[in-house]
């Protein structure tokens, strides 16, 4: 079982390395309008001033971090370089984050500010044997703890990360920074023009722009799902509320600036990223993905097995578990490929009832100890998701000292790591629930002053087309250099994948306004970047 991280590992980069080799291959045809010429007009839409607000795409997070080039490259800019081709300013000011790596996280010692804190992600290379893999630049954590230097009230964009739709509906979401306050958000305290007196909407209402694009709610499912639907990190959508505080923001807008006009943005087909299907595009479904030899582990696993299934059933003829639980639960180790161990929250915790039986004295204490992991614990169906952040996680003891204790075999994978089918039905429901929302406040307080750019089957229809050609550039939809449209976090476009998303909201600006803003020229923008060589 210890080398089934690395086999897993090798697996899903060699995927990469493959497709850095030149071969012939057959492109499909660019899914859009296409390019047109640098030259435009606006309609009977007015681009004198362009404002933007929104999530970690609006603002430019890239390779997991908001870091100087993702943020040149944001959508928000991509969008304003070509509104500059019909009538739009030349200048369009983001709240620039001044560092070419961005902060992720402390590093593994937990401590912010060490040495060992976590910037952007880039692809590596062996020197010595190959292996394509992902590393982390050194994190600069100042970048999100300095205030932004420029001239705050002269901002076009006022698009941050790590948010949810609330936070952009409140001044607190400016500080202060405290556990009572949860609105705050340090991407938009560093350049909150107010003193936490004014939203980060308010803001963006009071910039007096004459144009407007909004992606907001969008960071609420993406944040959901890139956590696997942990509902202790994250909670779930609440498509009712989301949908009440988007139809709230909207009317505002529309009411507090009587004359501008602009475009929305629905929440795309974010399962269909990369992120979220990688592990499953490369190497096998989640029920085939535990290799198992006849050896003395897989013995253990299946008298594990047999006595998991008996308890079970026992449980469930006496009603404490349904009869649908119980098979769903049922476990199954044999020679070959097997399904991963998973948590999930929506069954029964069989704790309470595996201690009333010792207590009864039907099961002794060792066993007792023995299945405790598998308290809220099944094997995966097929359809479910295993995001990237598991290919670290897969294969791995939970501790050194404990080298049989392996996540996905023996521990079942945390909830975090794992999509159920429950999860990406509630997912799924919730973020089409939100999208008719969207549209129901357009048709309802736009008054003909509001485009909508429909993301939903956007990305799918992206990897479906794939590879394709731009400007007879090839983009393939994956982060595979040097024409992948991804970061290397999976999740987050990288400059090429945000002109193609720019361009969805070009098309919806020109079809509802009459306009021919120039869509952008999606080839001249830099795909993934070639791996660093390391020993």
């Amino acid at each position: 079982m210890k080398n089934f991280k690395y086999i897993l590992l090798t697996t899903i980069f060699s995927f990469i390395g493959i497709s850095c080799e030149q071969e012939m291959t057959e492109l499909s045809p660019f899914p859009s309008e296409g390019y047109s010429s640098p030259s435009g007009s606006s309609g009977s839409a007015n681009f004198a001033k362009f404002a933007t607000i929104g999530g970690s795409y609006t603002a430019g997070m890239m390779d997991g971090a908001l870091h100087t080039f993702g943020q040149s490259h944001s959508v928000a800019k991509l969008i304003a370089n070509q509104l500059a081709y019909a009538g739009g300013a030349s200048m369009f000011y983001q709240p620039d984050i001044n560092s070419a790596n961005g902060y992720i996280g402390p590093g593994p010692d937990g401590i912010p500010g060490t040495s060992d804190d976590q910037g952007r992600t880039y692809l590596t290379q062996s020197a010595s044997t190959g292996a394509i893999g992902i590393d982390f630049m050194p994190g600069d954590i100042a970048s999100v703890l300095t205030p932004y230097g420029g001239d705050k009230t002269a901002l076009n964009n006022f698009a941050f990360p790590n948010s949810v739709l609330a936070m952009y509906l409140t001044p607190y979401a400016g500080g202060p920074n405290a556990p009572a306050n949860p609105a705050y958000n340090p991407f938009f305290a560093r350049f909150d023009a107010s003193g936490a007196t004014v939203s980060p909407l308010g803001q963006f209402i009071g910039s007096g722009a004459s144009f407007f694009m909004t992606w907001l709610g969008h960071s609420d499912f993406l944040g959901y799902a890139a956590r696997g639907g942990d509902q202790a990190q994250v909670p779930i959508p609440d498509a009712a509320t989301l949908g009440g505080y988007f139809q709230s923001a909207l009317g505002g807008m529309l009411a507090a600036n009587p004359v501008w006009k602009g475009v929305v943005g629905t929440v795309p087909d974010l399962l269909a990223a990369p992120y979220f299907q990688f592990i499953a595009a490369t190497v096998a479904k989640p029920t085939e993905i535990i290799p198992m030899a006849n050896d003395a582990t897989l013995a253990q696993l299946q008298g594990l097995a047999a006595g998991f299934n008996q308890l079970n059933t026992v449980l469930a003829s006496y009603g404490y578990i349904t009869a649908q639980e119980a098979g769903m639960r049922t476990l199954s180790w044999s020679v070959g490929a097997n399904s991963i161990l998973v948590e999930d929250e929506t069954l029964t915790d069989l704790g309470p009832l595996w201690d009333a039986l010792v207590g009864l004295g039907v099961l002794d204490a060792g066993t007792r100890a023995a299945l405790n992991p598998f308290r809220m614990a099944r094997q995966a169906f097929d359809g479910e998701i295993l995001p990237l952040s598991a290919q670290v996680v897969i294969g791995v003891p939970i501790h050194p000292s404990m080298p049989t204790a392996v996540y996905g075999v023996t521990v079942p994978l945390p909830d975090q790591y794992f999509l159920t089918g429950a999860e990406l039905y509630e997912f799924e429901v919730a973020r089409q629930t939100y999208n008719a929302a969207v549209a129901g406040a357009v048709a309802a307080y736009g008054g003909g002053r509001v485009a909508v750019a429909d993301f939903n089957g956007y990305f799918e229809s992206l990897a479906n087309t794939s590879p394709f050609t731009n400007n007879n550039v090839v983009v393939t939809y994956d982060f595979a250099p040097p024409t992948g449209m991804w970061s290397t976090d999976g999740i987050h476009p990288n400059a090429r994948g945000y002109a193609l998303v720019a361009n969805k909201f070009i098309a919806a600006i020109n079809d509802k306004f009459g306009a021919s803003v120039p869509s952008a020229m999606v080839g001249s923008y830099t795909g993934a970047a070639l791996p660093v060589t390391v020993n």
